[in-house]
């Protein structure tokens, strides 16, 4: 899982990488334009991802009919899901004509959301599928499937956004399209790959009963919303960072690139260390929940550290890769290297913040997970817009950030040390607190 999750990264550092040699605005225009995608589709996959959950839970209670409802219950949400986001795709796209940015950074940001917003359908029920394979123990699956996409997606993005390759030259939409395209790939293996191991067989088990779905989503929903609600307070943070200046703002898009090669691997690790703690309360083995979660902590700690210990002595070097050659290019570097120093101290408190984030919506305890960030979100972007008004600057803005990052990693810590997901239920009677 850590290695799928890898692929992520790839993925986005080849894009960033391509955009660079087509222009300094699709640079800056990258950072909120897949922010705002995943703000939309971290509400849906983020749901249609608990599907795995639910396929943990039965696969340690040894529940095959279970299991297979589990596949029913992503592929029911995610044709719902997929046609309300292409519904949605333009106007929401067109929000950046009120974001302050420059034109040409406004028209790459309409043009990649919209694009990318309008196929969503795929990577969502890919995330519903994912999951699954992931929740029966079949990791390998996803991680071969995650990373043929991704040399899909390179090819298409260096051939569309350049035009090499007898390929049109695309730009800025020739990104999106490349995403597009290499997701619905990987949708389409992830459904071969399931009905192979055996997840719509009984037709029984692919008919979802309503209160069987009701109880999916009041479990589900709420971890898409804290998914959703998270990436909405870092495109809120990017579209204020756009208003010191575009430098700035293709910095911080740059660092976000960077930074996603250290937390994409955290995240698959607390993504299976979530698929452990399900397996473990599906087969009523509580007691192994607090040594799964701590032990994963740590490790992700240990990568994390080294991580930040790469971005703070090579600042300048990672930054240069991804800043192009134009006039802005060493305003861009310069502003990279202070942010970098920002980012290494706030990978310290991550492992906290993903792994048992993980574990306690795993074991149930979504709810209390969404209401909290929410209140957090909430505060953080209100100090946000306090200093753009008052004191606006990137140390200013990258100083909370770090706060925010901290304060939910220290809250999730105490949470999980509690044990008060211990009444929480995915599977049975649910008393989510």
């Amino acid at each position: 899982m850590v290695l799928s999750s890898s692929a992520v990264t790839l993925m986005q550092l080849v894009d960033a990488l391509v955009l660079s040699r087509h222009s300094q605005a699709a640079v800056a225009a990258m950072g909120p334009a897949s922010l705002m995608v995943i703000l939309v589709q971290g509400l849906l996959f983020g749901t249609s991802g608990y599907a795995g959950t639910f396929a943990a839970h039965h696969f340690g209670a040894k529940d095959e009919s279970g299991l297979r409802r589990s596949a029913a219950l992503g592929l029911r949400f995610s044709l719902r899901a997929g046609l309300a986001a292409l519904l949605l795709a333009w106007p929401l796209a067109a929000i950046f004509r009120w974001s302050g940015h420059a034109p040409a950074v406004v028209a790459d940001e309409i043009s990649y959301a919209s694009i990318c917003l309008a196929g969503s359908f795929f990577p969502v029920l890919g995330a519903a599928f994912a999951g699954w394979l992931s929740g029966i123990g079949k990791p390998g699956l996803v991680t071969a499937t995650s990373f043929l996409t991704l040399v899909v997606n390179a090819a298409l993005a260096w051939g569309l956004v350049l035009g090499r390759g007898g390929l049109p030259h695309l730009g800025m939409a020739g990104a999106a399209w490349a995403t597009v395209i290499a997701q619905a790939l990987g949708c389409a293996i992830y459904a071969v790959l399931l009905v192979r191991e055996g997840a719509f067989s009984v037709a029984a088990d692919r008919r979802v009963e309503a209160a069987e779905f009701r109880r999916f989503l009041r479990l589900a929903f709420p971890l898409g919303l804290r998914i959703s609600g998270e990436v909405f307070a870092w495109t809120a943070f990017l579209v204020f960072l756009g208003r010191i200046g575009q430098a700035e703002l293709a910095a911080s898009s740059i660092a976000f690139r960077i930074n996603g090669a250290a937390f994409f691997p955290a995240m698959g690790l607390g993504q299976a260390a979530g698929v452990l703690v399900g397996q473990a309360r599906g087969a009523g083995r509580d007691d192994d929940v607090p040594s799964i979660g701590w032990q994963a902590t740590a490790l992700c700690e240990l990568w994390l550290a080294a991580m930040a210990a790469v971005f703070l002595a090579f600042p300048g070097t990672l930054v240069g890769w991804f800043a192009g050659s134009g006039p802005q290019a060493a305003s861009t570097i310069h502003a990279g290297v202070v942010i970098l120093r920002f980012v290494s101290f706030y990978c310290l408190f991550d492992a906290g913040n993903v792994v048992l984030g993980w574990a306690l919506s795993s074991a149930g305890d979504t709810a209390w997970i969404a209401r909290t960030f929410a209140l957090f979100s909430a505060v953080f972007v209100a100090c946000l817009v306090g200093v753009d008004r008052f004191a606006p600057g990137i140390a200013a803005e990258w100083s909370l950030a770090t706060i925010f990052v901290a304060a939910t990693a220290l809250t999730w810590a105490v949470r999980f040390h509690r044990g008060s997901w211990r009444t929480a239920r995915v599977v049975g009677e649910s008393s989510l607190g």
